[in-house]
């Protein structure tokens, strides 16, 4: 059994393999990319909140984290169509069987000044109801 929220995670993972021009997905990648593994897209869950609703259900907010690596300059330029491919497949993804409520974009941040790899950081809001007994 996993929660949910892992299923979720899985199911980005599984949607993002098909992002145009990438040569990785990684989960929690915590080791340093090679050039030869970029460009790539790093997914990470950053936090997780839950609201109780009266009839014992409950609806979670799950942030999420892609990570678009990029090696060379400019950032922006070299991020770009990644970031459109891996969203348009988000908003597409209809995450079925998971109670998913909506999936929407929560604010980008662009790093340029980690050395050669360049960060574009884009954060997604999930958010899905499980019953108060069980989180799967």
């Amino acid at each position: 059994m996993t929660s949910r929220s892992e299923q979720i995670l899985d199911r980005i993972e599984t949607a993002l393999n098909s992002t145009a021009g990438t040569a990785g997905v990684y989960r929690d990648r915590w080791e340093a990319l090679s050039r030869g593994e970029m460009p790539a897209l790093a997914i990470y869950p950053e936090s997780e909140s839950d609201d109780i609703e009266a009839t014992c259900g409950v609806t979670s907010e799950l942030f999420v984290r892609v990570d678009v690596l990029v090696s060379g300059a400019p950032l922006s330029t070299l991020a770009d169509p990644l970031r459109v491919s891996a969203h348009a497949l988000l908003m597409a993804e209809s995450f079925t069987g998971l109670g998913v409520i909506h999936c929407y974009p929560d604010g980008r941040r662009w790093d340029a000044e980690s050395g050669e790899i360049g960060i574009l950081s884009c954060r997604y809001r999930v958010a899905y109801r499980t019953s108060l007994a069980s989180i799967e």
